[in-house]
């Protein structure tokens, strides 16, 4: 049974000065909030669960949306339901929900005017007596799209949930900058550092929701030209908040100022995606205590057995059959790691590795340990579990045998209706009826 849909709106409270955009805030409850009219619009379906229930989700909604200017929220089963039980809501914050079974019952009992498709025709609907919207769906569709207009007939479909409704999704900014006030003018390093640890948490927030990290960033002083910002460089990408307080510090520490700021700025200039470092494969173990490859594959072959954790090996054979050879994965590992060992282990792994020919570029990295063998439709054409294979690429053939007893395979990449490929060769044998065709290979 699926969840039944939940959005959220939410519009300003009155009699306050205009809010920030809604958008950043939101995207913490759901990935893609969308300016609509006067209010914001966001689907929380999938974040319900995460916040403990419907009930705790909206009741943190609505605190939260106190604080950032945006106070006034609806929920409803739709975007413009749940944003018309905003327009239901006081001016100074409240929240509206229509939600259960009867949640149509409750929109029909609302004024038209909370449905802003209606409000450019307001005086034509007051003319026909229409009231709520429960009255305007009851009109006839023609009727009602002669006198007013097709979008009022699409926004009404999008009210109740017979339409999907187009909206924008909100796009962080691709670059971070924020401003910060000071309480009152300082010029010392110890109180900015302070100041300025409000505006790395509001970027780590924001690289967060872009899953990314800062390679470049500086803060600076407002007043001031932006050469005197400090500037700080990566060599690889962070974001948490830890790492870049003592690195802040130390900076503020060192700069003088001639005159006292009552202003901080902070912005990003070069950000690239983030990747949390490796964490230890046991439980219990901390982060900073991960594995190496190594101590892996030897923990692996001491619980399984040195024979049972293998790796692929390519070997230059022309045979593309008897290229590939497994082995188990430490049985070229010596028993000691001193310095002169691993050198000369080293040495001999790039004194022995073989080039690759210029056809093994389509070969399939997972091979059948033997090939199996594929039953033929009327035609003569290879079937596997009943589905036709339809040829992308070859053939490429192999001649094998000693004079007059020759056997060629043509090796072929092929696909199922599935869009899986294949690895296949047909094999001609001169003491066989007729041609053979073997599955070899499989793409991953």
């Amino acid at each position: 049974m699926s969840t039944p849909a939940l959005w959220i709106a939410c519009l300003p409270t009155g009699h306050s000065p205009a809010p920030e955009p809604a958008g950043p805030w939101l995207a913490h409850y759901g990935p893609q909030p969308a300016a609509h009219d006067d209010g914001w619009v966001l689907d929380v379906s999938a974040s319900i669960r995460l916040f403990g229930g419907r009930v705790a989700l909206l009741q943190r909604l609505r605190r939260e949306g106190l604080t950032h200017g945006w106070g006034r929220l609806g929920a409803a089963p739709t975007a413009l339901a749940a944003l018309a039980c905003a327009h239901r809501t006081p001016a100074n914050g409240g929240l509206h929900a229509a939600l259960g079974p009867d949640w149509t019952a409750r929109i029909d009992a609302l004024p038209i005017a909370h449905l802003s498709a209606t409000r450019p025709h307001g005086a034509v609907l007051d003319a026909l007596g229409l009231r709520t919207l429960g009255a305007l769906r009851g009109c006839p569709r023609h009727e009602l799209a002669q006198r007013t207009s097709p979008a009022l007939l699409q926004a009404l479909d999008a009210l109740y949930g017979t339409a999907a409704l187009a909206v924008r999704p909100w796009q962080p900014p691709p670059r971070f900058r924020q401003t910060l006030a000071l309480p009152a003018p300082s010029s010392d390093g110890s109180a900015l550092a302070f100041a300025a640890q409000r505006l790395l948490v509001q970027m780590a927030r924001w690289l967060h929701r872009r899953q990314a990290g800062v390679l470049q960033w500086r803060l600076g002083w407002v007043g001031q030209p932006t050469d005197a910002a400090l500037h700080f460089r990566h060599r690889r990408p962070l974001r948490d908040p830890a790492q870049l307080r003592p690195l802040l510090h130390e900076a503020l520490a060192r700069t003088t100022l001639d005159a006292p700021v009552d202003a901080l700025w902070l912005e990003t200039i070069d950000i690239a995606p983030y990747h949390a470092e490796a964490a230890s494969l046991l439980p219990g173990r901390p982060a900073d205590d991960a594995l190496t490859w190594s101590a892996v594959l030897e923990r692996l072959a001491a619980r399984l057995g040195p024979e049972r954790v293998q790796a692929v090996q390519l070997a230059a054979h022309w045979d593309p059959l008897q290229r590939q050879t497994w082995r188990p994965a430490l049985a070229h590992e010596p028993p000691t790691a001193a310095a002169g060992c691993v050198r000369a282990r080293s040495e001999t792994r790039s004194a022995a590795a073989p080039t690759a020919p210029a056809d093994t570029l389509w070969e399939p990295a997972w091979r059948l340990p033997h090939p199996r063998r594929l039953a033929l439709d009327a035609r003569g054409r290879p079937l596997l579990q009943g589905q036709p294979l339809r040829r992308l690429l070859g053939p490429q053939r192999i001649v094998t045998g000693w004079w007059n007893m020759p056997i060629a395979r043509d090796i072929y990449v092929a696909a199922t209706p599935d869009g899986r490929c294949w690895w296949l060769y047909r094999v001609h044998d001169g003491a066989a009826e007729g041609p053979h065709w073997f599955l070899a290979g499989v793409y991953a």
